[in-house]
């Protein structure tokens, strides 16, 4: 089931549903699996990452962190990403402290997932969240805090990377109800190479692209700021919401940032995964086959139905 203004996907269609289709990849981790999964489709893809991960930047801080943690556990941990809570126990391991830091939180912390790789990666590492935000976003998890008594309480937050200038609003709202907020500084985000983001903006406005994959919120947001930058921010949502570019988001957070830039319509598929945005875009594209010019067989360009289904 899709979100309200969200594509609808068609039934899958036999064979490379993307054959003739150009996809451009934003993501930077994972964007080669990415690729191998649209080009069986039959796309053409072009990596053009807008955001690149900076894992551990902060080290010594994040290792002074978790040794804090096992000393005074925290009453709460909030888990955001999959790969922040991978990558923080795998360095917990290198530095002795894992299984301190499992029985730890196990024994004496509420835990919260915002979204499935969280849950997931929390799992993998023996632990069992007490909540997981049902659409997958960090507002539901700030809600749930919210209804425990925080003041005095240690609130450990594993928070995505933040981009550049860009710092979450959590930690203060949180403080803002006496709560100590202890963040684990795992990664950050930085922009990517700035020719990533023009080729896609000038290839979007110049109609070379059919479709673009966002698995994080932050990816719209560069590209929007992009756009922006270069004047270019109508004519790129009108690629997105006239021209028959499909906006393909990983999960309804990263669709409710393509919504908030003004892109109508964004494709997402029933499961946050890559392989199911793949199929989602397959099916999509399957209603509507290149003619032998090349153009699509729709009547103008994916004069799709943009509804619920």
């Amino acid at each position: 089931m899709t979100g309200v203004g969200q594509l609808s996907a068609a039934q899958p269609g036999a064979g490379q549903p993307l054959r003739g289709r150009t996809v451009a990849i934003t993501a930077d981790r994972r964007r080669e699996e990415q690729a191998v999964l649209l080009q069986r489709l039959g796309a053409e893809v072009q990596m053009l990452p807008l955001l690149r991960t900076e894992p551990a930047v902060h080290r010594d801080e994040l290792r002074a962190v978790t040794e804090a943690l096992v000393s005074c556990p925290p009453g709460y941990l909030v888990a955001t990403t999959g790969y922040g809570v991978q990558a923080w126990f795998e360095l917990a391991e290198l530095w002795g402290l894992r299984e301190a830091l499992v029985t730890t939180l196990r024994s004496r912390a509420l835990i919260a997932a915002r979204g499935a790789k969280a849950l997931g990666a929390l799992r993998k590492a023996g632990l069992e969240p007490g909540y997981k935000a049902p659409g997958g976003s960090l507002g539901e998890v700030v809600g749930w805090l919210l209804e425990h008594d925080l003041d005095g309480a240690t609130v450990a937050l594993q928070l995505p990377g933040d981009v550049a200038g860009a710092p979450s609003p959590v930690p203060s709202r949180l403080a803002q109800v006496g709560a100590r907020v202890v963040q684990v500084p795992v990664y950050a985000l930085a922009p990517g190479e700035r020719r990533s983001a023009v080729a896609l903006v000038d290839g979007l406005v110049a109609g070379r692209f059919d479709a673009v994959t966002f698995t994080a919120a932050p990816q719209v947001h560069a590209l929007a700021s992009g756009a922006q930058e270069r004047g270019a921010l109508p004519a790129l949502l009108a690629a997105f919401n006239s021209g028959g570019v499909v906006a393909a988001c990983i999960g309804p957070v990263c669709a409710a940032a393509a919504t908030d830039v003004g892109i109508v319509a964004p494709l997402v598929p029933e499961h946050p995964r890559l392989g199911s945005l793949a199929t989602a875009l397959g099916n999509f594209f399957s209603s509507f086959p290149l003619c032998p010019t090349g153009a699509s067989s729709a009547s103008g360009p994916l004069k799709a139905d943009r509804t619920t289904s």
